[in-house]
């Protein structure tokens, strides 16, 4: 018996040596790399995953943030199949996503027109894609001062034209309103959308459009045939990331009517924001946050049904 456990512990000595080494190597190999990848994931984990779990708790708990946490079961579920406020503004949110069918085309085109060897064409990008750098509230402050109906900019101009005898007011009217909040975000946006069109188009290699020339094709045949089918897999990705914007969207209405006149700007996630900091019946993180998981599984049902609907956009599969 003394003999069998000696062999053992010489076994076991001897491979000690050999796995360390081979960690050693591991870890001098890759190392690195997952150091690198540790800051994220903890920042992954303190602002991601723990707001996460924390939502999901409060689904079951009604709270203010002022009065001790009270457990309500499935009262916020119930809630929220009776909300009408809340059914209607994901209508107005689908609504809202509409704004891509003229943002998209828009920055297509000027891609298109910054494709081309034109003089001067980095200042156009500088102009294009300055509205997406600067905060959204700055860009609400902005179109709310070209949108009053006193002063503003768009009132005085359409009355020296003489196209309006008295100004306005658009952000007073229900569908005035949402439109301004539409246009504003499509103009903050276009230009992102505007990048990376320009993207892929730079990644065709100039060796199929020679090709295509030598065939006659040209113009619109060259955008059909050559361009938009070989930008499959950006155009999807663009595509996807407008639309999850679209129905993330509140920045615009946040600033501009802060979901009036009558809830008529009361986008979802504006929805969401008044439950956590304070609407007309003042704070509930409970209910914001059953609102938000609710939400949030939406987003998710979409995400993995767009990527199905579009899985042929990628020539590569």
């Amino acid at each position: 018996m003394s003999k069998l456990s000696a062999a053992s512990d010489l076994a076991a000595a001897s491979l000690h040596p050999r796995s360390r080494s081979s960690f050693s190597r591991f870890f001098r190999k890759y190392g690195p790399a997952y150091l690198m990848l540790l800051i994220p994931v903890c920042f992954f984990a303190v602002f991601s995953l723990y707001p996460i779990m924390w939502a999901l708790k409060y689904v079951f708990f009604y709270y203010d943030g002022v009065m001790p946490e009270r457990f309500t079961g499935l009262a916020n579920l119930q809630r929220l199949m009776e909300d009408q406020i809340y059914w209607t503004s994901l209508w107005k949110q689908a609504l809202f996503s509409l704004k891509i069918l003229l943002e998209l085309p828009l920055a297509f085109l000027l891609a298109l027109f910054l494709y081309s060897r034109l003089r001067g064409r980095n200042v156009f990008r500088a102009m294009f894609v300055m509205p997406y750098i600067l905060p959204g509230s700055t860009m609400a402050l902005v179109m709310y001062i070209l949108l009053n109906p006193y002063n503003g900019g768009l009132n005085q101009l359409l009355l020296k034209l003489h196209v309006i005898d008295h100004p306005i007011q658009f952000l007073s009217g229900g569908w005035t309103a949402f439109a301004s909040g539409m246009f504003m975000d499509a103009w903050q946006n276009f230009g992102i959308n505007m990048l990376f069109f320009l993207v892929g188009l730079t990644s065709i290699p100039k060796d199929v459009y020679e090709s295509a020339d030598m065939d006659g094709a040209t113009g619109w045949k060259r955008m059909r045939y050559i361009s938009i089918p070989m930008m499959g897999r950006i155009l999807q990705m663009i595509l996807f990331l407008s639309i999850l914007g679209t129905l993330k969207s509140m920045g615009p209405f946040l600033v501009l009517t802060n979901g009036g006149p009558n809830y008529a700007t009361e986008l979802t996630f504006l929805y969401i924001f008044h439950q956590f900091f304070g609407g007309e019946a003042g704070s509930n993180y409970g209910y914001g946050a059953t609102v938000a998981v609710v939400t949030a599984l939406m987003l998710v049902v979409i995400s993995v049904g767009y990527f199905k609907l579009t899985k042929k956009m990628d020539y590569s599969n």
